[in-house]
């Protein structure tokens, strides 16, 4: 886990405002880190029982937990950026139409931040990329989604990703989802709160 706890912890931090593609990147990187990590950890204590703390000493366990933390940190990016873009619309005005392409560039610049998670293939960000550009790039073809439906269909990335056995959390979906969304509806208020609009669209979409 490691630099995903060090992101989640900047949620407790002082509020910054959200006015440049910097701040948009800590944003996004620092809350996708919390959701998958709040997903993944939570629901693994929930299912281990009164065994969660023998079951978080073991060296193989905490090995897997970080591997899947890593694969549901992409999907978690995806959501993340899939609520701020039906945010930014209407302040966009005429130029929304460039938000999945810029999006996209800032979600890019969020994954290199980061080195290639250990055990994974050297083009695992590239991969990264393309989930988050797959789930924008048709979000202009309709009105934004209310945020309680944002976790379909990427939710399932970050169920596949848990490190338990199929054959044990094979009807705990509804969970994963429902954990998704209530913290997404919490992004989705802090989004609000912080957001310089007119700054934010000013430099992600500078008058040509």
């Amino acid at each position: 886990m490691g630099l995903l706890d060090t992101l989640g912890a900047k949620l407790f931090r002082r509020r910054e405002r959200i006015g440049t593609a910097e701040a948009l990147a800590d944003f996004i990187d620092s809350r996708a880190a919390f959701l998958c990590q709040k997903c993944v950890v939570e629901f693994c204590r929930v299912r281990a029982g009164v065994y969660w703390q023998k079951l978080f000493t073991e060296e193989e366990f905490i090995t897997a937990l970080g591997k899947a933390n890593w694969q549901a940190y992409p999907p978690a990016v995806g959501m993340i950026a899939e609520m701020v873009e039906g945010v930014l619309r209407e302040p966009a005005g005429l130029r929304q139409r460039q938000l999945p392409r810029v999006l996209g560039e800032v979600c890019r610049d969020v994954f290199a931040r980061h080195p290639v998670p250990q055990g994974f293939e050297s083009d695992f960000w590239d991969h990264a990329a393309g989930l988050v550009d797959s789930r924008l790039q048709p979000l202009q073809s309709s009105g934004p989604r209310p945020v309680r439906v944002i976790p379909d269909p990427l939710a399932r990335l970050v169920f596949e990703a848990l490190p338990i056995h199929e054959s044990i959390v094979t009807n705990d979906y509804d969970y994963i989802f429902n954990n998704l969304r209530m913290n997404l509806l919490r992004f989705h208020s802090d989004f609000i709160d912080s957001l310089d609009a007119p700054a934010l669209i000013a430099e992600l979409l500078p008058d040509d």
